[in-house]
C-alpha cells in the first residue's frame, strides 16, 4: 500500500488511519512524515515531478493513495508553476508508473475547488481526467475524493469554517480508508464523491443560519448560544451544504465530525478554563490531542 504525500496534513491523518486497520504502509513524500508516522512502515523519498522517483515509490505497489499535491492555501505560498508541476506532472508520472506495475487500485485527492478559478483548481481538473483515462485504459479501479478544505487553523476560525467549506480531518483519513476498500474490492469502477460535513439541521437552518441556527444550536447543546456570543463566532446566511447520499451508499462512509461536535468540544475546553484564542489545530477537531499531535507535525512538503 502506497502513500504518495505520506508527510502532508492529510498524509499523516490518512497514514495512521490505514495503519490502524492493519494495513503495510510504503509512505512517499520528499521529506520524511513525524517520527510517529515514519514509525508505521517503509519510507521513500520521491518527488513525484520526477519519474524514477515515482516508478520507484510504486514498484511492489498493490493499492496507491495519491495525495501528493501542493495547496494554493500553503504557507508559505509557493508559485504557480510549482503548483502545476506537482499536481500535474507528478500525477501524470505516478499514474505512469502504476500502469508499469500493474496496479489496479487507486484513489486520488482532487478538490472542491475543482474548475477554472485557478491553477489549482485547474491541476483537479487535469488530475481527474489523468485518472479517467487510467481507467479506461487499464480498468484498474478508481476513485476521486473532492475534499473540501481541511488545511491547518486557529482552533475557532476551524470551527466557523466546519459551516462553510470546512471538513474535519478525521473524516477526511475515513473517508480516504473507506476509498480504498472499495476499489481494493472492485465495487467500484470509477467514482467520484464530495467529502464534506454533515450538521442534521433542517433545510430551513440550512438556508438561514446567521437568524435561525443559533437557536436550533442552543437545542442540541444548551450553552451554545453563549459561546458563540462569547467568542464572538462567525456565522455564514447560509450553511454549505451537500448531497453525501451517494458516499454512504457506494462506499459506506459518512462523515462523523460537524458544527455540533466542534461546539461540545468548545464548551468542555470552556468549562476548564482553556484559552482557545490561540489554539493552533492541524484541520481536525478531535485527533489533534488524542493522538498527540500539534501544529509543529505541518511540517511536510506538501500539504493537502
Amino acid at each position: 500500500m502506497l502513500v504518495t504525500g505520506a508527510a502532508g496534513n492529510g498524509g499523516q491523518a490518512v497514514c495512521r488511519a490505514l495503519a490502524q486497520k492493519g494495513h503495510r504502509l510504503r509512505m512517499a513524500d520528499v521529506a520524511p512524515p513525524p517520527p510517529d508516522v515514519l514509525a508505521l512502515g517503509e519510507f521513500v523519498r520521491c518527488d513525484t515531478r520526477t519519474a524514477d522517483d515515482a516508478r520507484r515509490a510504486v514498484e511492489g505497489a498493490q493499492a496507491v493513495v495519491h495525495l501528493a499535491a501542493w495547496h494554493c492555501a500553503h504557507q508559505p505560498p509557493v508559485s504557480d508553476a510549482t503548483i502545476f508541476a506537482v499536481n500535474v506532472d507528478g500525477t501524470f508520472n505516478v499514474l505512469e508508473a502504476c500502469r508499469a506495475a500493474g496496479v489496479r487500485s487507486l484513489v486520488f485527492a482532487s478538490s472542491m475547488a475543482y474548475g477554472w478559478g485557478s491553477v489549482y483548481s485547474v491541476t483537479k481538473v487535469i488530475g481527474e481526467e489523468l485518472c479517467r483515462s487510467f481507467h479506461e485504459t487499464t480498468g484498474a479501479s478508481v476513485t476521486l475524493l473532492r475534499y473540501h478544505a481541511f488545511v491547518p487553523d486557529f482552533y475557532l476560525e476551524y470551527g466557523a469554517r466546519l459551516l462553510r467549506n470546512g471538513v474535519d480531518r478525521r473524516d477526511v483519513a475515513t473517508a480516504t480508508l473507506a476509498a480504498l476498500e472499495a476499489v481494493a474490492q472492485r465495487r467500484v469502477k470509477l467514482f467520484r464523491t464530495i467529502v464534506h460535513t454533515q450538521h442534521g439541521m433542517p433545510a430551513e437552518v440550512v438556508g438561514n443560519f446567521r437568524e435561525l441556527g443559533p437557536d436550533w444550536c442552543e437545542q442540541q447543546v444548551p450553552g451554545a448560544r453563549q459561546l458563540l456570543e462569547k467568542y464572538r463566532i462567525e456565522l455564514p446566511q447560509k450553511v454549505e451544504q451537500h448531497d453525501l447520499s451517494e458516499a454512504q451508499r457506494v462506499l459506506g462512509w459518512t462523515p462523523a465530525i460537524g458544527f455540533l461536535e466542534f461546539l461540545r468540544d468548545l464548551q468542555r475546553r470552556d468549562a476548564r478554563g482553556e484559552d482557545v484564542t490561540q489554539l493552533h489545530v492541524p484541520g481536525g477537531l478531535l485527533d489533534w490531542s488524542t493522538d498527540g499531535e500539534n501544529e509543529g507535525e505541518n511540517k511536510g512538503a506538501k500539504v493537502l
